[in-house]
């Protein structure tokens, strides 16, 4: 690692600690991320030379090839309330010594981490609830300065709203709200660390082979129609449909432009597999 890397590890609870299972049960996955790390960086690919980039929940980086990055941009931010899985992931990448990235960790990107600690296997009150909207609802502090020309959250959205629904209770009546203020946190978050003319990358994981059957063998030529079939019959993480997330976006800041990718769909072993896409949007 750099001298002057800016890693910060803490003991992690709730809702790190369970990030820190996943990481660790996903972290010798690399081959199965190769076409979904070829989807990511066909969006983020720098319009200039010198350019930084922030990657908002970078984890064990399976979907990122950090040495690309770092011949790809002068400063690389790395992202993550997992300290230890980034460590991994630079050492096992080989550019621990890169003075292009720095970690930042731990970071918790829904603003309530601290307050799950004590939720998993029992009733979360309303009152519970209701703070941890409060919570979310918070401005986050900037990462790195800000001013970015690319911030990119690579499927991240979905994790964090997993992880606190599974805690809380999809039938909790504080949930809805709860997972308003964390969507809004994160895209606030996006948008606020991007520099005036920058751009915002979201890779969304729409839906999986859990909700929607034979996915991954889906051929190239009908994940188009797959996509829009989703959408509209709702086989999806609702709130992650391109026109939520672009509204979502369009509130944070005055946007120049907003475009969404073509679909593809991201194999994670056998059986099993995400149908994603891209938004994109460039700040006024």
């Amino acid at each position: 690692m750099a001298a002057g890397d800016e890693l910060l590890i803490g003991p992690a609870a709730g809702l790190g600690d369970e990030q820190a299972r996943m990481n660790q049960s996903t972290r010798g996955q690399w081959d199965w991320y190769a076409s979904h790390r070829r989807a990511i960086e066909r969006l983020i690919v720098p319009e200039a030379r010198g350019q930084r980039i922030c990657v908002l929940g970078a984890g064990n980086c399976n979907d990122l090839d950090l040495n690309w990055l770092a011949r790809a941009y002068a400063e690389v931010r790395l992202v993550d309330i997992d300290g230890p899985a980034l460590e991994r992931a630079v050492v096992r990448q080989g550019v621990a010594g890169s003075a292009a990235i720095r970690l930042h960790a731990p970071v918790d990107l829904t603003g309530i981490e601290g307050l799950t600690a004590g939720w998993k296997g029992r009733a979360v009150s309303e009152a519970e609830v209701a703070e941890g909207t409060r919570l979310a609802k918070e401005t986050a502090e900037a990462i790195g300065g800000g001013g970015f020309d690319v911030v990119l959250s690579p499927c991240v959205l979905s994790q964090l709203l997993v992880g606190v629904r599974d805690l809380v209770g999809k039938d909790h009546r504080g949930w809805p709200a709860l997972k308003a203020a964390i969507t809004a946190r994160h895209v606030g978050r996006l948008v606020g660390q991007t520099r005036a003319g920058g751009r915002g990358v979201m890779a969304v994981d729409l839906t999986s082979t859990r909700v929607v059957p034979g996915l991954d063998r889906a051929g190239e030529g009908e994940v188009a129609d797959l996509f829009r079939m989703c959408v509209r019959e709702g086989k999806c993480f609702r709130g992650l449909e391109p026109a939520a997330v672009g509204k979502e976006l369009r509130r944070r800041a005055a946007l120049r432009e907003m475009d969404v990718s073509a679909p593809w769909v991201w194999h994670l072993g056998f059986g099993k597999a995400f149908l994603c896409y891209g938004v994109t949007v460039r700040r006024a």
